[in-house]
């Protein structure tokens, strides 16, 4: 590991000089959070079904399977790595202007808005909500309303 000296000159880490945040080089960022997505759940066959150009992807070598890409470029495109149910009553409780959207017919439900923008948004679709673990993890997550 290089010191971090080493990887501020390398650019690698770039301290804020205004406050106190530092931003990091997006393959440095990926690796060092690899054991962390590698523990979350996925479902290939719908990632694959959800994301079409995956398949393509896969197809033409530029990589090798739906895990992959999730690991090194869906995670941080915010792709979701298997279906996620959203509670409606609690979402459009919990956030009035999708519900106002829903209304006004921009979305047909909590649903179509949580797959569509919510989960890129950071929104959460049920109470005490976190990403399934996959079961070989340490511990097995579930994200059951």
């Amino acid at each position: 590991m290089e010191s971090y000296a080493a990887l501020i000159n390398k650019r690698i880490l770039i301290p804020s000089q205004k406050v106190n945040y530092i931003g990091v080089e997006m393959h440095f960022l990926s690796r060092a959070l690899k054991s962390y997505v590698d523990k979350i759940y996925m479902d290939e066959d719908w990632y694959l079904a959800k994301y079409p150009d995956i398949a393509s992807a896969i197809k033409a070598g530029t990589i090798s399977n739906a895990r992959e890409h999730f690991q090194l470029y869906g995670f941080y495109e915010h792709r979701m790595p298997y279906e996620i149910v959203v509670d409606e009553q609690w979402y459009l409780d919990q956030y009035p202007d999708i519900r106002s959207a829903v209304e006004a017919l921009a979305y047909v439900s909590g649903q179509h808005h949580f797959e569509e923008l919510g989960y890129k948004e950071g929104r959460i679709p049920f109470a005490h909500f976190a990403l399934k673990l996959s079961s070989s993890a340490n511990g097995v997550a579930f994200d059951e309303p």
